[in-house]
C-alpha cells in the first residue's frame, strides 16, 4: 500500500476545512506543534514528581542522604530538553543527508556493547556502555530513532520501486534482521521486536506489497516454533507470569500481582501523592517500567485515564503533522516518530495492566532512563521542526496563491 498513490495522503489536509469557514485564529489555536509541547511539558512534570515520589521512600532505607535518582533523573530531562531544543531548530532534511552515518553510528555502538570490556550487565542483560556512576548509553535506544530516520531515507530514495521484492522488501528485511538479532544477542527481545514493529509499519507505508510481509510470516512459522521450544528461562516464566501469575505468587508472578495491587489500591482518586505503600520495596522497578503502577495507586483512575488520553493526543497531533507535510522523508520520519512513541506508551501501560507478557520498554517521558528520555525528546524535537517547516510551506503556499489571484 503507497501512500504516494493517494492524493490527500499527505500535503493539503487543512485545505477543505478552510474553504468550509474556520478562522485563522481557531486553527493556530490548535496547532499540533504547541499541543505537543504543552503535552510533552506536562508529562515531564509528572515524571518528574513521580520519581521523586517513588526514589524518596529508597532513601530512608540507604546509607545516602542525598536522592541520586531523582537528581539523576532531573539532569538528564534538563539535557533532554537541550537536546529537544537544538533538533527542533535543526533542518531535518539534514537527517536524510547523514540517515548512513546515523545508521553506521547506531550499529556500531550495538556491537560495542556487547564486548565485555565495553558493555555493563544490568538485570542480567548487557545492554549500557557506561561512563561513571551518572551517564550510561544505551545503543538501543539509539537505534530506535537511527532505524526510523534511516527506514524514512530509504523508502524516499527508493518510493518508485518499493512495489518490487528486492527493493522494497529484501533489502529492508535484512537490515531489519541484523540490527534485531544484535539486539537479541544482549539480549532484549522487546528492543528487538519494537523496532522490527516500527520499521514494518514504515515499508508497509512506503509501498511494501502486503503478500510478501505474509509469505514471511508463514515462512517464520518453523522458525518461531522452534525458538518457542528452546525459550530462555528468563522469557519461558515471563510468560508463565502472564498466563498465569498466581501460581508462583512470590515467584515469577510477583512483579505482576504487585502492580495490580498499586493500581487496584488506588480506586477512582488514588491515595494521595506520596502515598504509595507499594514504592516501599514491594513493586520492582517502580520508578522505570512501572511507575504508571504508581502514578494509578496515587492518583486513582483519574490520574492514569488522563496520562493515557494525554498520549492519545500526543499521537493525534503527531498524525496531524505527518498528513501535513509536504515532502515524503519528513512524512515517513514523523510518521515513524508518532507511532514509535504511541506503541512503546501502549505496549508499557498493557505490560503494566498485565494485557501483555513483561517487556523491559519504560514509559516514554516519565519513566527513569536517561538514554530513553533524551531520545524521546530528540524525537520530539524532530517532529516540531517538521511541523514548522510544514507551517512555512503552507503559508508560503497560500501566499503564492493570493499574489497569482491579484495578478488575474
Amino acid at each position: 500500500m503507497n501512500v504516494f498513490r493517494n492524493q490527500h495522503a499527505y500535503g493539503r489536509e487543512m485545505q477543505p476545512a478552510q474553504a468550509a469557514g474556520f478562522s485563522f485564529d481557531a486553527i493556530r489555536r490548535l496547532d499540533p506543534a504547541n499541543v505537543i509541547m504543552y503535552l510533552v511539558t506536562t508529562l515531564l512534570v509528572i515524571g518528574i514528581i513521580m520519581i521523586y515520589s517513588t526514589s524518596s521512600a529508597k532513601i530512608v532505607d540507604s546509607a545516602h542522604s542525598m536522592n541520586t535518582t531523582f537528581l539523576r533523573h532531573v539532569m538528564w530531562v534538563a539535557i533532554a530538553v537541550i537536546g529537544m531544543l537544538i533538533t527542533m531548530r535543526l533542518d531535518y532534511h539534514y537527517l536524510q543527508k547523514y540517515g548512513m552515518v546515523i545508521f553506521a553510528i547506531a550499529f556500531i555502538g550495538l556491537i560495542v556493547v556487547l564486548i565485555p570490556k565495553f558493555g555493563t550487565v544490568t538485570y542480567g542483560a548487557r545492554r549500557w556502555i557506561r561512563f561513571g556512576s551518572y551517564f550510561g548509553y544505551q545503543p538501543s535506544e539509539f537505534a530506535k530513532l537511527a532505524m526510523i530516520i534511516f527506514m524514512s531515507g530509504y523508502i524516499t530514495k527508493n518510493r518508485e520501486k518499493m512495489s518490487t521484492f528486492a527493493r522494497g522488501f529484501v533489502v529492508p528485511i535484512v537490515l531489519i534482521g541484523v540490527v534485531s538479532l544484535l539486539i537479541l544477542k544482549e539480549p532484549d527481545f522487546g528492543t528487538a521486536m519494537f523496532i522490527s514493529m516500527i520499521s514494518f509499519v514504515l515499508i508497509m507505508a512506503g509501498g511494501t506489497r502486503i503478500i510478501y510481509v505474509i509469505f514471511t510470516m508463514i515462512a517464520s512459522i518453523p522458525h518461531l516454533y522452534q525458538i518457542m521450544h528452546n525459550i530462555p528461562k528468563y522469557r519461558h516464566n515471563r510468560l508463565l507470569a502472564f498466563l498465569d501469575p498466581w501460581q508462583d505468587p512470590a515467584g515469577i508472578g510477583y512483579q505482576i500481582i504487585q502492580s495490580w495491587i498499586a493500581l487496584g489500591s488506588g480506586g477512582v482518586a488514588g491515595l494521595g501523592l506520596g502515598e504509595s505503600r507499594q514504592k516501599l520495596f514491594f513493586l520492582p522497578m517502580s520508578d522505570n517500567d512501572f511507575v504508571f503502577s504508581i502514578i494509578g495507586e496515587e492518583f486513582g483512575f483519574i490520574g492514569t485515564a488522563c496520562v493515557v488520553i494525554m498520549f492519545a493526543v500526543l499521537t493525534w497531533q503527531g498524525i496531524r503533522i505527518c498528513k501535513s507535510t509536504l515532502d515524503p522523508f519528513g512524512f515517513f520520519l514523523s510518521l515513524g516518530i508518532t507511532v514509535s512513541l504511541a506503541l512503546q506508551a501502549a505496549i508499557n501501560i498493557a505490560v503494566v495492566t498485565g494485557s501483555i507478557p513483561t517487556k523491559g520498554l519504560p514509559l516514554p517521558f516519565i519513566s527513569t532512563g536517561g538514554s530513553s528520555i533524551l531520545l524521546s525528546m530528540l524525537g520530539i524535537g524532530i517532529l516540531l521542526n517538521i511541523a514548522k517547516q510544514s507551517g512555512r510551506s503552507d503559508a508560503s503556499a497560500s501566499n503564492g496563491g493570493s499574489n497569482r489571484s491579484i495578478d488575474i
